[in-house]
């Protein structure tokens, strides 16, 4: 782990594409996936996460997999084993959680894109936090096989970058449909309410 406490495994290679920083949650073959937990830290995956399979053959090159909460189960990625993620942005604040790693990874300016995931604010909160962008999609448009599971029901991995757009062209490629919508078309685009009168 590199002693900044964001990166739990950085591969020593120039990356040829995008470089990509991957939350410890998701499988990535032939890398350590430890999950955030000492209980996997031997624990060397088969397969690799559908979305990071996704990523990779758009061009992202996976640069290092990030530290976060152990098992994702908290909003701060304060980690017993493997060490607190720093706030590149505010020093002895927290990155928030439990995507922190990835989200600290972007604002140090370690990776240009990087996987979240997200049951209960594990995207938008550490993306608050350290100032970059997270996008939760809806649930199921991204594929979840290959993360270990919080709450499957409720679980969404999703995009994170410095920018609305470096999401949007993640997303087209997590989601090959998305490339195809126009975005800038208010046909397109239907936004839901409901109980406003309570808001």
């Amino acid at each position: 782990m590199a002693a900044d406490g964001i990166f739990l495994t950085r591969p020593e290679m120039q990356p040829a594409g995008i470089a990509l920083a991957v939350k410890d949650l998701l499988d990535t073959a032939g890398m350590t996936t430890t999950y955030g937990s000492a209980a996997f830290v031997e624990h060397v995956p088969m397969q690799t996460a559908e979305a990071v399979t996704r990523l990779e053959a758009a061009g992202y090159t996976n640069v290092g997999k990030t530290n976060l909460h152990e098992f994702a189960y908290g909003t701060t990625s304060e980690n017993a084993h493997f060490g607190t993620v720093p706030n590149p942005l505010r020093a002895g604040r927290i990155a928030g959680g439990s995507s922190g790693g990835s989200a600290a990874a972007l604002a140090a300016r370690l990776a240009d894109a990087a996987l979240g995931t997200d049951s209960g604010g594990s995207i938008r909160i550490p993306a608050a936090c350290c100032g970059i962008v997270g996008f939760k999609p809806t649930y199921g448009l991204v594929p979840i096989e290959g993360c270990f599971p919080l709450a499957p029901s409720f679980d969404h991995v999703g995009p994170m970058a410095r920018t609305v757009e470096g999401c949007r062209n993640m997303l087209a490629a997590l989601v090959p449909i998305f490339e195809v919508l126009d975005l800038e078309s208010p046909d397109v685009v239907v936004v839901g309410t409901a109980w406003l009168d309570e808001a």
